[in-house]
């Protein structure tokens, strides 16, 4: 091989010792792991990366004593854990929910840390603790108010010594997409510049356009280029104000999964799996913990039935004259979304959310991880 800079003529041309083969190699080897880790300084996760799947637990801020009690029951099987911690004010600065401090959430990460977690925390499209579907929105259209925001966020992944951050940011209008687009690749480039990861969560659908309005906004191939993990956030289907159903069938979360490996690297993506129900036939729907259901059925007699078509554990009650019927997730149901998420080869799963679960899903990961081939 020549040297490009110099003429070819008779008697100048100059060859570069050859190095013996296994050098060759090696240094082939250098140069190609050097490139991956300039692209991607995270290694590639999933049932079948070297490491096994991420797990995230997911912390919500209104019941975090006992999100804290599963992790310590149950060490070894979550890998991130995310509290679900912070909102955004109308100037775009990270809030914290209600109820918490600074020296709450910073005793939080100190117990998490002790567990060996990652420690991502969540930031949401909420302002004062309730649903926002306006202030995000309208920072996210201004480029000004958008980089603060962005700014911001990633200076508080520096400041309170984070591992990343999960935006959750939903009912994000159809004609914002390209503005939310951008916050997300923003948000990402600033992140990854001190070696921190973007996790991006997802409502479920089975085509771009989804299923309502919503849906429109989140393309995913375009966050999947940017985050470094997009949570598939497959379950209510059946939800809160809605009629009574499955929350998270497993026809349809697969239906979900087969759209989603088509945009976004299977490795990139988390399942994320609901670990509540649902009790329909009040004034209310009410939101429920596994704990709350069982203890519920056991007292009122009510027994388990088992929906084959959607693997779904279900029950009913008479109530006040009412018939109540109830919808929930439990370790069998958990457990064919976790073969699923397995035989997907996805990156891991999102549990949504820690506490009051059914402790027997604690028994299940091993089991499917290892027994479960890749198609």
């Amino acid at each position: 091989m020549a040297d490009g800079g110099e003429g070819r003529g008779p008697g100048r041309s100059r060859r570069r010792p050859r190095l013996p083969l296994p050098a060759a190699l090696l240094l082939v080897a250098l140069v190609v792991a050097a490139l991956v880790a300039a692209v991607r300084p995270w290694s590639a996760r999933g049932w079948f990366a070297p490491r096994g799947p991420t797990v995230l637990g997911a912390i919500p801020h209104w019941d975090q004593e006992d999100a804290v009690a599963s992790l310590r029951a149950h060490p070894g099987t979550v890998t991130v854990a995310s509290p679900w911690s912070y909102g955004v004010a109308e100037d775009g600065r990270p809030t914290l929910q209600p109820g918490l401090t600074t020296e709450s959430e910073r005793r939080l990460v100190t117990q998490l840390r002790e567990l060996g977690l990652r420690v991502i925390p969540t930031v949401a499209s909420t302002t004062d603790g309730l649903w926002d579907k306006t202030t995000v929105p309208a920072i996210m259209a201004d480029p000004t108010r958008r980089r603060a925001h962005v700014e911001a966020l990633a200076r508080l992944v520096q400041d309170e010594g984070y591992d990343g951050l999960q935006l959750d940011y939903e009912d994000v209008p159809p004609h914002r997409r390209d503005d939310y687009l951008t916050t997300v690749r923003e948000l990402a480039d600033q992140l990854h510049d001190h070696r921190h990861e973007l996790w991006v969560t997802v409502h479920a659908k089975e085509t771009d356009a989804g299923y309502d309005q919503r849906n429109v906004a989140q393309d995913y191939r375009a966050i999947g280029e940017s985050a470094d993990q997009v949570v598939l956030m497959a379950y209510d289907w059946h939800w809160e104000t809605g009629p009574a159903g499955p929350i998270g069938p497993a026809d349809w979360v697969e239906r979900v999964i087969r759209y989603a490996v088509t945009q976004v690297p299977r490795d990139k993506l988390v399942l994320g799996v609901g670990l509540f129900g649902y009790d329909w036939g009040g004034p209310r729907t009410q939101v429920l913990t596994w704990r709350q259901i069982s203890e519920q059925a056991q007292v009122r007699h009510s027994d388990e039935l088992w929906d084959l078509a959607s693997q779904s554990p279900h029950l009913t009650y008479e109530e006040g004259g009412a018939r109540h019927e109830v919808w929930y997730e439990n370790a069998r149901s958990v457990r064919e979304k976790l073969r699923l998420a397995a035989t997907h080869r996805l990156g891991g799963v999102a549990l949504w959310r820690l506490g009051r679960e059914d402790p027997a899903i604690w028994d299940l990961p091993e089991e499917v991880w290892r027994t479960t081939d890749p198609p």
